[in-house]
Protein backbone atom coordinates (compact mmCIF):
# COMPACT_ATOMS: atom_id res chain seq x y z
CA UNK A 1 0.00 0.00 0.00
CA UNK A 2 2.98 2.35 0.58
CA UNK A 3 3.47 3.37 -3.05
CA UNK A 4 -0.22 4.06 -3.52
CA UNK A 5 -0.35 6.52 -0.63
CA UNK A 6 1.28 9.30 -2.64
CA UNK A 7 -1.99 9.98 -4.45
CA UNK A 8 -4.00 10.10 -1.21
CA UNK A 9 -1.33 12.21 0.51
CA UNK A 10 -1.39 14.76 -2.30
CA UNK A 11 -5.19 14.87 -2.33
CA UNK A 12 -5.29 15.45 1.43
CA UNK A 13 -2.74 18.24 1.19
CA UNK A 14 -4.63 19.89 -1.66
CA UNK A 15 -7.92 19.69 0.23
CA UNK A 16 -6.25 21.14 3.33
CA UNK A 17 -4.96 24.06 1.24
CA UNK A 18 -8.46 24.70 -0.14
CA UNK A 19 -10.06 24.60 3.30
CA UNK A 20 -7.45 26.92 4.77
CA UNK A 21 -7.97 29.33 1.88
CA UNK A 22 -11.70 29.35 2.65
CA UNK A 23 -11.02 30.03 6.33
CA UNK A 24 -8.60 32.84 5.48
CA UNK A 25 -11.07 34.43 3.07
CA UNK A 26 -12.95 37.40 4.51
CA UNK A 27 -16.53 36.12 4.61
CA UNK A 28 -17.37 32.74 6.09
CA UNK A 29 -20.69 30.94 5.97
CA UNK A 30 -21.35 30.18 9.64
CA UNK A 31 -23.69 27.35 8.65
CA UNK A 32 -20.82 25.26 7.30
CA UNK A 33 -17.91 26.58 9.34
CA UNK A 34 -18.01 23.75 11.91
CA UNK A 35 -18.05 21.13 9.13
CA UNK A 36 -14.99 22.72 7.56
CA UNK A 37 -13.14 22.83 10.88
CA UNK A 38 -14.03 19.17 11.56
CA UNK A 39 -12.85 18.13 8.09
CA UNK A 40 -9.64 20.10 8.49
CA UNK A 41 -8.98 18.38 11.83
CA UNK A 42 -9.58 14.95 10.23
CA UNK A 43 -7.22 15.81 7.36
CA UNK A 44 -4.49 16.91 9.78
CA UNK A 45 -4.91 13.65 11.70
CA UNK A 46 -4.65 11.59 8.50
CA UNK A 47 -1.53 13.48 7.35
CA UNK A 48 0.11 12.99 10.75
CA UNK A 49 -0.67 9.28 10.60
CA UNK A 50 0.94 9.08 7.15
CA UNK A 51 4.07 10.79 8.42
CA UNK A 52 4.21 8.39 11.41
CA UNK A 53 3.52 5.24 9.38
CA UNK A 54 0.15 4.63 11.06
CA UNK A 55 -2.14 5.64 8.20
CA UNK A 56 -4.80 3.17 7.17
CA UNK A 57 -4.88 1.24 10.45
CA UNK A 58 -8.21 0.84 12.19
CA UNK A 59 -8.09 2.74 15.49
CA UNK A 60 -10.18 -0.01 17.09
CA UNK A 61 -8.73 -3.30 15.81
CA UNK A 62 -5.32 -2.21 14.48
CA UNK A 63 -5.98 -3.97 11.17
CA UNK A 64 -5.46 -2.16 7.89
CA UNK A 65 -8.51 -0.63 6.25
CA UNK A 66 -9.19 -1.54 2.61
CA UNK A 67 -7.21 0.74 0.31
CA UNK A 68 -10.16 1.10 -2.07
CA UNK A 69 -12.22 2.63 0.72
CA UNK A 70 -9.37 4.89 1.82
CA UNK A 71 -9.27 6.27 -1.71
CA UNK A 72 -12.91 7.29 -1.29
CA UNK A 73 -12.77 8.30 2.38
CA UNK A 74 -9.12 9.13 3.09
CA UNK A 75 -9.87 10.40 6.59
CA UNK A 76 -11.49 7.15 7.76
CA UNK A 77 -10.33 6.10 11.22
CA UNK A 78 -11.97 2.74 11.79
CA UNK A 79 -13.87 -0.14 10.23
CA UNK A 80 -16.90 0.96 12.24
CA UNK A 81 -16.79 4.38 10.61
CA UNK A 82 -16.60 2.80 7.17
CA UNK A 83 -19.58 0.56 7.92
CA UNK A 84 -21.61 3.61 8.94
CA UNK A 85 -20.81 5.26 5.61
CA UNK A 86 -21.58 2.07 3.67
CA UNK A 87 -25.07 2.10 5.18
CA UNK A 88 -25.76 5.41 3.46
CA UNK A 89 -24.29 4.22 0.16
CA UNK A 90 -26.66 1.29 -0.20
CA UNK A 91 -29.61 1.78 -2.48
CA UNK A 92 -32.75 -0.38 -2.25
CA UNK A 93 -33.47 -2.57 -5.25
CA UNK A 94 -37.19 -2.02 -4.88
CA UNK A 95 -38.81 1.04 -3.42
Amino acid sequence: MEGNLDYIYNELRETRTELLAYLNHGQKDERILQYILDELRDIETALNKMENGEYGKCEISGEYLPYELLQTIPTAKSVTELHQVEHFLRKPIYS
